[in-house]
């Protein structure tokens, strides 16, 4: 059964714009159709001084399993070059592909959790996802996506980088 898939991804190393270029062209690829692809916004590193960084939002229509999706995702950043390391500090990055919301899911695993827990406290991750989807619903606090960056008490400036084309198939 396919279903919807809200999914983060940001880039602070190297061709930012690119790698997310190229991390959408692999998710189409390999995972499902991607229906919807936000605007490209630049942000300062968060919770950490490094690089800024490109951030958007992807709608994927997949049929794959959410613990599947995740692992998939992970290869797809080893590909392009994300290290990853045992403590938990942020640090600059390639390619960073979160899944944030599936439609109708909960879970709590210790591989994944959905919705992502610390999304609303983001305004990088709200603000791409409210291009796309701005009526989906929080599955846990019933809020919209766009109520959720009205909420949102970040104060990080957000600004507008550009687009990437969505590629069909």
């Amino acid at each position: 059964m396919a279903h919807k898939v809200l999914i983060s991804l940001g880039s602070n190393l190297g061709d930012r714009a690119l790698n997310i270029e190229k991390a959408i062209t692999l998710i189409q690829d390999q995972l499902g159709d991607v229906i919807a692809i936000s605007k490209l916004y630049e942000t300062a590193s968060w919770g950490y001084d490094d690089h800024s960084y490109l951030n958007n939002a992807i709608c994927l229509v997949t049929k794959w399993t959410p613990l599947d999706l995740m692992s998939a995702l992970l290869e797809i950043e080893l590909k392009l070059g994300r290290k990853r390391s045992d403590n938990k500090c942020y640090k600059a990055r390639t390619i960073d592909l979160d899944i944030l919301l599936i439609e109708g899911v909960v879970i709590h695993h210790p591989k994944l959790d959905v919705p992502h827990p610390r999304m609303n406290l983001r305004r990088f991750v709200l603000q791409p996802l409210t291009d796309i989807a701005p009526d989906w619903v929080h599955e846990v606090d019933g809020v919209s996506v766009s109520d959720l960056l009205l909420k949102c008490e970040d104060q990080i400036d957000v600004n507008l980088y550009g687009k990437i084309p969505l590629h069909s198939r």
